[in-house]
């Protein structure tokens, strides 16, 4: 893995942390941070923690690109699609609220 390749999985990395960091303090800021919001938030900083620990170790032990490249596409899809899940289900709450 060139350095390159490095930060190119660390930037997209520390753009989920800043758009969960977002979302955060507006759930907070909006009183939409439920207990059960609260726990998906912490599940995917979990999740995303193991996937900064795998790239870093792979970066470390000179890993094949290709397969850290599709673990990390992987997970990091999986990742992003649950914060899109606790968005769309923020979305359609106030939009009831509206109603």
């Amino acid at each position: 893995m060139t350095s390159e390749d490095w930060a190119a999985f660390r930037g997209k990395l520390d753009d989920l942390s800043r758009r969960l960091d977002a979302r955060t303090r507006e759930f907070e800021q909006n009183g939409e941070f439920s207990d059960s919001h609260e726990a998906l938030i912490i599940q995917i900083r979990q999740r995303q923690d193991k996937l900064r620990m795998r790239v870093d170790a792979a970066a470390r032990e000179g890993k094949n690109w290709d397969f850290v490249k599709a673990e990390f596409m992987h997970a990091h899809k999986s990742i992003f699609d649950d914060l899109l899940q606790i968005e769309e289900r923020l979305d359609a709450d106030a939009m009831k609220k509206r109603d």
